[in-house]
């Protein structure tokens, strides 16, 4: 028979191995922070999504959006167009650098057919150097989507899902994605709830908006703590400023959810994976979600979060295509070179597959 003692060793690494599970999942969900997908009913990761854009485009099922009307119009029949496969479709190696996808796909249900991915950031981690940086881009950034033409880049996961956004994002800017994450619109703000709200600062024009648009009513500007639909309601605020303001207000919101949960007690980890977990979902292994886990525990003890904005207004203007408006990137081959210098990558040369598509993407302006 085991010992007290061995007993309580045994316990003790349990929950240490339950608590690293736990903190990765939560610093995951907090990193994602706003938004989105689900567990039990969904179709398998290389499963693709039936979902045909000259049956149904994923814009009409959009809000209505304000276009600016000197944007210019975009050629449509270069912006429907396919691309001949590259002859080296390899792509950049980033030394010393890991890169994963964190998703946030909108609604509540269990189903991502159709779908859209309303926030999208790419998590580097540098274990090395003990580096985290957080890189979004505007969901209506126009890019290149493998059988499809070129389209918003919120539109590759209503296509084919996590797949076909990874494949994206690879292509259009040379990005080697080790893994994707997701979570819905219900785990964030079910999260929020659970850690007593999130203290936000609000202008006049915020709180209208997300009264008038999304039923967080009864706001108003200033500091106040908001709960899990207004934290929600406040993700998604857009027509008032910009889709790059949009996601100015999301980071401010994963900051917030980062600094409540990193300070919470053990004793609450439970509730928190219980609302969180039903609605992420991962195509990492357990084993590698665990050496994650320990690296993102050790850089974020020793550093601050870094953020990278991927797409920037400085470097991007506005385009219109069918009556949308999406983000034009200057150069994506000048984008994937400026964000790597951001990230100490000096020896960068871009792939022929993002030559190939950054050429086109001129051509449509």
């Amino acid at each position: 028979m085991a010992s007290t003692e061995t007993k309580k060793k045994k316990q003790k690494k349990k929950n240490r191995s339950t608590v690293i599970l736990v903190v990765l999942l939560i610093i995951l969900a907090v990193l994602l922070g706003i938004v989105f997908l689900l567990t039990r009913s969904k179709p398998e990761p290389d499963t693709p999504v039936d979902f045909n854009r000259d049956v149904h485009d994923p814009a009409e099922d959009e809000e209505d959006e304000t276009v600016d009307p000197e944007a210019p119009t975009l050629n449509s029949d270069l912006v429907n167009s396919t691309l001949e496969a590259s002859e080296d479709s390899e792509l950049t190696q980033d030394e010393g650098w890991t890169h994963y996808l964190l998703l946030g796909v909108d609604g509540e249900t269990d189903s991502y057919k159709g779908k859209r991915s309303d926030a999208m950031i790419v998590m580097s981690v540098n274990s090395g150097e003990g580096r985290l940086v957080l890189s979004s881009v505007p969901r209506d950034t126009l890019v290149y989507i493998e059988g499809k033409g070129f389209d918003k880049l919120t539109h590759a996961y209503a296509y084919g899902g996590a797949k076909l956004t990874v494949q994206t994002f690879e292509e259009n800017f040379d990005i080697d994605i080790q893994n994707y994450f997701t979570i819905n619109f219900k785990a964030m703000r079910d999260m929020v709830d659970l850690i007593g709200g999130l203290e936000l600062t609000l202008t006049d024009a915020e709180a209208k908006h997300m009264g008038d648009y999304y039923a967080a009513w009864g706001l108003s500007g200033g500091t106040q703590v908001l709960d899990g639909a207004e934290v929600l309601a406040y993700c998604r605020v857009r027509k008032i400023d910009s889709d790059y303001k949009r996601n100015d207000r999301q980071y401010r919101v994963l900051m917030a959810i980062y600094d409540e949960v990193k300070n919470l007690p053990v004793s609450k980890y439970t509730n928190l994976i219980n609302a969180v977990y039903p609605h992420m979902y991962s195509d990492m292994i357990v084993a590698d979600a665990i050496s994650l886990a320990s690296t993102l525990l050790d850089v974020t003890k020793n550093s601050e979060i870094e953020n990278v904005k991927l797409v920037d207004s400085d470097h991007s203007s506005t385009g219109r295509y069918n009556s949308r408006s999406v983000v034009l990137v200057d150069n994506l081959v000048d984008t994937a070179t400026r964000w790597r210098e951001a990230l100490g990558i000096t020896d960068y040369t871009p792939s022929k597959r993002l030559k190939q598509i950054s050429d086109r993407l001129d051509s449509l302006k």
